[in-house]
């Protein structure tokens, strides 16, 4: 059974519908968690700097200096 990913902060759920019905804290807009479309990975990397971990939810907790949005308020974004 494939899992699926949110895209802003890395959670996890067992159904598309069950992870785009829920509330995300980290979306930027203050909406739902937004689904990743990347296959699942060994190791994710950020689309912005280039960093590099062994899950969404580890890379997207912390914040990324090249991030669009600044330093202190972007995130790291996994590359598809």
């Amino acid at each position: 059974m494939p899992n699926y990913y949110c895209e802003y902060c890395g959670v996890q759920a067992s159904s598309i519908i069950s992870l785009t019905s829920a509330s995300c804290f980290k979306n930027p807009n203050g909406g739902k968690h937004k689904l990743y479309e990347g296959t699942e990975k060994n190791m994710y990397y950020c689309k912005y700097c280039g960093i590099s971990t062994g899950s969404i939810l580890q890379l997207t907790s912390s914040s990324c200096f090249k991030h669009p949005n600044g330093n202190l308020k972007g995130k790291h974004a996994p590359a598809l």
